[in-house]
């Protein structure tokens, strides 16, 4: 026989004993209620809500704000009267430099005599034919001639005058035998002339609005020596008109090197200080140029050196 496991019987579990009941809490005393404010006297009043400002400034800050407002006006009202005075000073050297130096009360300066001339411009020269400056020109002009002479100021007549509405005329040409015919001796005059070889004249006249006559005569000859031998020989002639010239020489221009210059004048008993005719003889190159201004009031020296000056000027 095999041998039979034993069985037990589980033994049940025992019941627990029950949970003691917790104690109930004990009830909380309720607050006691505050006591009411007492209202505010009749007499102050009651102080309105104040909405805060995260921007505005502590009492300090705006006391200091107030004292500093006193000193930037000051500051605000010099700043402007220096603006003022800058701007009154810049429009007033603007006033004076815009105008010339002898229009301004104080520093006007009489008038010397002097003329407006137009820009001066050179004529146009010959295809291929060089300046009278240059070294193969040997100091030769191959430009028109009538273009060489000095034009008219401005607001004098010249004579001839030109058309109605038209430009100035050009100088007029004129023979060799015509400029003889303004010494008192034009056989002799004609005579240097033609021992010369005078090639051509070209002549101009025009009066000033000051009364002055100007008349600019151009020889040509066909080389810088013979006219610097005419040149030489022409304070022999005495011109017609202004008659009795007397020889007083006078520096043109000391730029006028290689070009001799002779000033003839006239005094008149009664003229007012200056001679009331005056001529020089210039040369330059295979040119030789005569320039004559009379006046009876007198002709200024300033003019007369200006018109003489410019007159070499356009034939460099």
């Amino acid at each position: 026989m095999t041998d039979q496991p034993e069985t037990t019987n589980p033994v049940p579990p025992q019941p627990t004993a029950a949970p003691e009941p917790l104690p109930a809490p004990e009830p909380v005393a309720a607050p006691e209620p505050l006591p009411a404010p007492e209202p505010a006297a009749a007499t102050e009043p009651v102080p309105e809500a104040v909405e805060l400002d995260a921007w505005a400034l502590s009492p300090e800050v705006a006391a200091e704000e107030r004292a500093r407002r006193p000193r930037r006006r000051i500051k605000v009202r010099w700043a402007a009267a220096a603006l003022v005075v800058l701007l009154t000073g810049t429009a007033a050297a603007f006033a004076v430099t815009s105008v010339e130096r002898t229009d301004l009360p104080g520093l006007e300066t009489p008038n010397d005599g002097r003329y407006v001339f137009q820009a001066l411009t050179l004529p146009p020269l010959p295809s291929g034919a060089p300046s009278p400056g240059a070294a193969e020109a040997k100091h030769r002009h191959h430009a028109d001639l009538r273009m060489l002479v000095l034009p008219a100021p401005v607001g004098a007549t010249v004579s001839p005058a030109p058309a109605p509405g038209g430009a100035a005329a050009p100088a007029e040409w004129k023979s060799c035998d015509d400029y003889a015919q303004l010494d008192k001796d034009p056989v002799k005059l004609k005579a240097l002339l033609d021992e010369n070889a005078c090639r051509g004249a070209v002549h101009r006249a025009w009066t000033g609005a000051d009364g002055t006559r100007a008349e600019t005569w151009l020889l040509q000859f066909g080389s810088e020596t013979e006219a610097g031998a005419f040149h030489l020989t022409m304070n022999d002639g005495d011109l017609k008109e202004p008659a009795d010239l007397a020889y007083a020489p006078l520096t043109l221009d000391p730029s006028m090197v290689r070009k001799s210059s002779v000033e003839f004048t006239k005094t008149t008993a009664g003229a007012a200080k200056e001679p009331v005719g005056r001529a020089a003889y210039v040369q330059n190159g295979d040119v030789v140029a005569l320039v004559v201004l009379t006046n009876p009031k007198g002709v200024p020296t300033q003019a007369f050196r200006q018109v003489a000056i410019l007159q070499n000027q356009l034939l460099n």
